[in-house]
C-alpha cells in the first residue's frame, strides 16, 4: 500500500520539526558535525538534491522522456562544515524549515500521475516520487539519529 500524498507532505514537516527540536537540545559530540551543520547538511539536499530530483523525474514524464538515471551525490562535507559551523543554530534551523517548505511547495500540487513519475537511482533502484520523499525521511532520520 502506498503512502497517501498528504500524509507525505505533513511528514516532510514534522521531520524537519522534530532534526530541529532534537538540534534545540543536542549537546555537541567532539568529532561530529554540530549541531547547525547537520540542519544546514539537510537544507543543502533538499535544495540541490531533492528539490532538483523530483523537478527532473516530473519534467521526464511530461516530455515522454526515459527516466532519468541518478547517482548518490551529496554536497561536500567540508564546506557544508565551513559553511554553517560558525552560524548560529537558530539561524541555520530558520534555512532548514524555509528550505523544506520550498520542498513540500514544490510538491503539494503535484498530480497523481506526476506522483507516479519515476527515476533509477543507482542504489534505490527504480523509484518514483513517493519513495523518493521516503528516502528523505530517512535521510533525516539518519541525520537527526546523530544529534541524540
Amino acid at each position: 500500500m502506498t503512502t497517501p500524498p498528504a500524509v507525505l507532505l505533513a511528514e516532510l514537516i514534522m521531520s524537519i520539526d522534530r532534526m530541529i527540536r532534537t538540534a534545540e537540545s543536542a549537546t555537541p559530540i567532539p568529532g561530529e558535525w554540530a549541531p547547525q551543520v547537520v540542519l544546514g547538511h539537510i537544507s543543502q539536499v533538499d535544495e540541490q538534491v531533492w528539490i532538483p530530483r523530483i523537478e527532473q523525474m516530473c519534467q521526464a514524464q511530461t516530455d515522454g522522456q526515459s527516466p532519468p538515471e541518478f547517482t548518490w551525490w551529496e554536497p561536500d562535507a567540508t564546506k557544508t562544515q565551513a559553511k554553517f559551523q560558525a552560524q548560529p543554530l537558530q539561524d541555520v534551523a530558520a534555512i532548514a524549515m524555509a528550505t523544506r517548505t520550498t520542498l513540500v511547495t514544490a510538491i503539494k500540487d503535484l498530480s497523481a500521475e506526476q506522483w507516479n513519475a519515476t527515476a533509477k537511482h543507482e542504489t534505490f533502484g527504480k523509484i518514483d516520487v513517493s519513495a523518493l520523499i521516503i528516502q528523505i525521511l530517512t535521510h533525516d532520520e539518519d541525520h537527526r539519529a546523530s544529534l541524540v
